[in-house]
């Protein structure tokens, strides 16, 4: 199977890290943008906005973006950006509207 790098900046850094299947951790990274806490239990995020987002890359199983998109749902969007690392990793950016959601200024969910 092939393998993709998955740039994560919430709930997969921690309590959802089990769904990434067999995963090899490749360390941290920022990618460019804002952090947003949607709710007590995960944040969005916009990318390309001014801002760093710290996170961690994995490499997965490109078979395991199915269950991933489908944990994700319709909020999120999986697309393909460049890191810090000058990685181009897959990345799960929040499409619905963001206004009225708290900033997360530090950019690190695991910090908030």
């Amino acid at each position: 199977m092939a393998k993709e790098h998955l740039f994560v900046y919430g709930l997969f850094r921690d309590s959802a890290r089990n769904l990434l299947g067999d995963f090899k951790h490749c360390g941290r990274a920022i990618v460019k943008g804002k952090l947003y806490k949607v709710n007590e239990f995960y944040p969005g995020i916009r990318i390309g906005e001014i801002g760093d987002i710290h996170g961690d890359v994995y490499l997965i199983d490109s078979s395991e973006f199915t269950s991933l998109d489908e944990f994700e749902g319709d909020e999120y969007i999986r697309t393909k950006v460049r890191i810090s690392t000058d990685l181009d990793c897959w990345i799960y950016e929040f499409i619905n509207d963001i206004e009225g959601y708290a900033l997360i200024r530090g950019g690190d969910w695991m910090l908030r």
